[in-house]
């Protein structure tokens, strides 16, 4: 079986940030260390992940969580591409993705948890067991269009499911893969 591939989005500024620390760094980590970082992320949204609890071991809150998506064309990232990311002013050019799978997760020990959907999102479930990734909608994640429609109202959130490591990703495990500039343009 293939391994599933993991993809965090971050601004290519956030790089060197990232590799002097050692790798990702959950964002309650990285605001409590002070760690420098050019914010991508809606402000409203991640107000509320500050908030929400895990509710699968090892628990804790969202913001104790690296954040991955089980698909490269994410929401997030056509939000950023539309330019509707309120306070980042950055472009899809700004992007690079983070790469691992759920087999170095594991195989590295890690704590993690993953989702069926947006993880803020009331009726999205909690998962820590990868016997369990049949849960995600898998023709969504391979789906070119991920728009809700009148027939599936909830395709978007099911698209923006997510997988959690908890805390911190090790950049030795983590490949970085870099996409933008005017040769690649996902949308």
């Amino acid at each position: 079986m293939e391994p599933t591939l993991l993809y965090h989005i971050t601004d290519y500024r956030n790089l060197p940030s990232i590799l002097d620390n050692g790798g990702l760094a959950a964002h309650s980590r990285v605001s409590g260390n002070k760690i420098s970082y050019t914010d991508i992320a809606h402000h409203s949204i991640q107000s509320r992940r500050s908030k929400i609890s895990v509710s699968a071991a090892p628990r804790g809150m969202l913001h104790d969580y690296v954040p991955f998506y089980f698909s490269p064309r994410s929401p997030m990232l056509y939000a950023i591409h539309r330019k509707n990311v309120e306070g980042f002013s950055g472009t899809q050019d700004d992007i690079i993705y983070l790469v691992t799978s759920t087999d170095v997760i594991k195989d590295g020990g890690k704590d993690f948890v993953f989702t069926d959907g947006h993880a803020i999102m009331l009726w999205t479930e909690f998962y820590n067991e990868l016997s369990h990734l049949d849960k995600i909608d898998w023709e969504v994640m391979d789906s070119i269009y991920w728009n809700d429609t009148d027939q599936d109202p909830d395709r978007t959130r099911r698209r923006q499911a997510e997988f959690l490591v908890h805390k911190f990703e090790n950049r030795d495990k983590t490949n970085i893969l870099f996409l933008g500039g005017e040769d690649i343009d996902l949308f």
